[in-house]
């Protein structure tokens, strides 16, 4: 009876060390050291902050009006770290916001990615993407061809008044939509210096300079001429300099 007695209460006492073993369990700590990233994009034409719909004047006098600006970023990267699988730029419906990520303020003093998405990602199944991945094709805010293989990686859409005389007939119609392998480029910035705006928070502010992009260098686009592009056969020139004026025009604020 002594020798039950003795068993039962180890058991007891076992049990009892589990249970206290149990309550003493160890959660990993909360990461409270990461920051929101966010990057910002501020369409500019020369010295003036861009509006869609509003006028702005061409060095070769046309007035032009923006109607549509949008960019893939995709491949965010500090260094060997993704910061985020990709970004979407849509000046009419998300404004100046390019994309927020988190990552370590201190940390990231250099971001590259893709402007436009690179091959291997470029032709999966964009169905198949997260939920919350901007390149979802419910997600990607019409960058992705439908009709062919792949995703746009610049949209530019403008109306044109190519004969000023005081009456204003925007009646040329500018079409920019760039994709394709070939015409991807690379986004690198280096010595950045991240914005504190609260606990935690940081901004990085770029600058899309539309007169830059009509007038990179020698590298012009005239708008009279050269107005439409949906990356097709025959139009392989006028893509690839439209595509590397658009990432020219692109800097630090």
């Amino acid at each position: 009876m002594v020798n039950r007695s003795r068993h039962i209460f180890s058991i007891f006492c076992a049990g009892f060390i589990l249970m206290s073993c149990e309550d003493d369990v160890i959660e990993p700590p909360i990461d409270t050291t990461s920051d929101q990233l966010r990057v910002e994009l501020q369409p500019m034409f020369g010295g003036q902050t861009l509006y869609l719909d509003s006028t702005y004047t061409t060095v070769e006098g046309y007035d032009v009006q923006f109607t549509d600006l949008k960019m893939i970023a995709e491949n965010v990267r500090n260094g060997n770290e993704q910061l985020l699988d990709a970004g979407l730029f849509d000046y009419r419906e998300k404004g100046t916001l390019f994309f927020t990520a988190t990552g370590k303020a201190s940390e990231s003093a250099v971001l590259t990615a893709n402007l436009g998405v690179q091959s291997t990602v470029n032709h999966s199944d964009p169905s198949a993407f997260s939920n919350e991945s901007v390149l979802n094709i419910s997600n990607s805010g019409g960058m992705h061809w439908g009709w062919s293989s792949g995703y746009i990686f610049m949209k530019v859409e403008a109306k044109v008044d190519t004969i000023p005389n005081g009456i204003p007939l925007f009646d040329h119609t500018v079409v920019f939509h760039i994709g394709q392998d070939v015409n991807l480029q690379t986004l690198s910035f280096s010595g950045i210096n991240w914005q504190p705006t609260g606990a935690n928070a940081y901004r990085f502010p770029l600058k899309l300079d539309l007169a830059k992009f009509l007038q990179n260098g020698a590298q012009t686009i005239d708008l009279k001429t050269e107005y439409t592009s949906h990356t097709a056969p025959g139009q392989e020139v006028l893509s690839l300099k439209v595509i590397e004026n658009f990432k020219a025009a692109i800097s630090e604020f």
